[in-house]
C-alpha cells in the first residue's frame, strides 16, 4: 500500500511539472536581435504609412475651415458706405449737383423764353423785310411795262406813291419799335445763356464718374477722399465766377423780359410743350408698333449679325458688338 502512495504521488508531481509553462530562457543570437530590429522597423513604415493618409482627411478639413474663415471675413469686411470719408464725399456730390442743377434749369427755362421772344422778332422782321422786297419789285415792274402795257401814268404813279409811302411807314415803325436792337440784344443774350449752360455741363461731366459709387469698394477711403477734394477745389474756385455771370445775365433778362412778356411767353411755351408731347406720344405708339413688327419678322426670319446698311442711330458704339 505504501508503495502505491509513493507510485502516486510521483505521478501528480510530474503531472503538475508538465502542466507548469515552460519559459525560454536562451539569449538571442545577433542574428536574431538584427531580424527582431527589421521587423521593428517594418511595423514602424507600416504605421507611417497608415499615419500619410491622414493629411488626406485634414486637407477636407482645411478646406472646410478656410470657407469658414472667408466667410468670417466676408461677414467682417467693412460696409463702404457707411464710412465716415464716404459720407463726407456723398454729402459734397449730393450738395454740388444740386447747385449746378438748379443754376442749369433757372437758366434753360430763361433761355426757352428768350428763344421764343427771338422766334417772334424774328418773323415781324422778317415779314416787314420781305413785304419792302415785294412792294419795291411791284412798283419797279410797273414803272418799266407801263408803256409796254399801256398802263395809265396817273394808275402807276399812285401805286407808286402807295408803295412808297408803305414802306416809309412800315421801315419807321420798325425803327421806332427797335425790332432790330431788340433781335441784336436777345440774340447775344442767347449765347451768353449757352456759354453758361455748357459750362454748367462740363462741370457735370466732371462729377459723373463719382457718381458711380461702387468706386469707393476695396480703396483706401483716406486717399480716395484727397482725390475727391482736389475736384471740389477747382468747383468750389469756378462756382464764384458762375454765379457772377448768371447775375449779369439774369440782370440783362429783367430788362429785356418784363412780367408781362414773361408771363405771355411762359403760356406760349406750355401751348407748345403740349402739343409737341402729343405728337411724341405719337410717334412712340408708332415706334412700338413697328419694332414689335421687326421682332416678330426677326423671330420668323433670322437675318446676318451685323446689316450691310445701318441707320445712323442704329451703330452708336461699336462695343456692343462681340468679339
Amino acid at each position: 500500500m505504501s508503495d502505491n502512495k509513493g507510485v502516486n504521488k510521483e505521478k501528480t508531481k510530474k503531472t503538475e511539472e508538465e502542466n507548469i509553462p515552460k519559459t525560454n530562457t536562451e539569449i538571442p543570437s545577433d542574428n536574431e536581435i538584427q531580424s527582431n530590429n527589421e521587423n521593428n522597423e517594418n511595423n514602424n513604415n507600416i504605421t507611417l504609412e497608415t499615419h500619410d493618409d491622414i493629411p488626406k482627411e485634414k486637407s477636407t478639413i482645411e478646406k472646410v475651415l478656410e470657407h469658414g474663415l472667408k466667410e468670417l471675413e466676408k461677414n467682417e469686411q467693412p460696409n463702404w458706405y457707411e464710412q465716415k470719408e464716404y459720407i463726407i464725399f456723398k454729402n459734397q456730390l449730393h450738395a454740388l449737383k444740386r447747385n449746378n442743377l438748379y443754376i442749369l434749369k433757372e437758366s434753360k427755362e430763361n433761355k426757352r423764353l428768350l428763344d421764343l421772344k427771338y422766334d417772334d422778332l424774328n418773323n415781324k422782321i422778317n415779314l416787314i423785310q420781305t413785304s419792302v422786297i415785294f412792294f419795291s419789285t411791284i412798283s419797279g415792274f410797273m414803272q418799266a411795262t407801263k408803256e409796254y402795257f399801256s398802263t395809265e401814268d396817273s394808275a402807276v404813279t399812285v401805286t407808286s406813291i402807295t408803295i412808297s409811302t408803305y414802306i416809309s411807314l412800315i421801315l419807321s415803325i420798325s425803327k421806332y419799335f427797335k425790332f432790330d436792337e431788340q433781335k441784336e440784344r436777345i440774340h447775344n443774350l442767347r449765347e451768353k445763356y449757352a456759354n453758361l449752360h455748357n459750362k454748367i455741363e462740363y462741370r457735370m461731366d466732371v462729377l459723373g464718374p463719382w457718381t458711380w459709387k461702387e468706386l469707393w469698394e476695396h480703396q483706401d477711403p483716406k486717399e480716395k477722399l484727397e482725390q475727391w477734394k482736389m475736384v471740389v477745389e477747382d468747383m468750389d474756385s469756378e462756382y464764384t465766377s458762375l454765379i457772377e455771370a448768371k447775375q449779369n445775365l439774369c440782370t440783362e433778362y429783367e430788362i429785356i423780359m418784363d412780367s408781362k412778356s414773361r408771363n405771355q411767353y411762359h403760356i406760349k411755351n406750355r401751348e407748345l410743350n403740349y402739343g409737341n408731347r402729343v405728337k411724341i406720344n405719337e410717334w412712340d405708339k408708332k415706334e412700338a408698333i413697328l419694332e414689335k413688327s421687326i421682332v416678330e419678322d426677326l423671330e420668323a426670319n433670322p437675318r446676318p449679325k451685323r446689316q450691310s446698311i445701318m441707320l445712323p442711330n442704329e451703330d452708336l458704339d461699336n462695343w456692343d458688338d462681340d468679339i
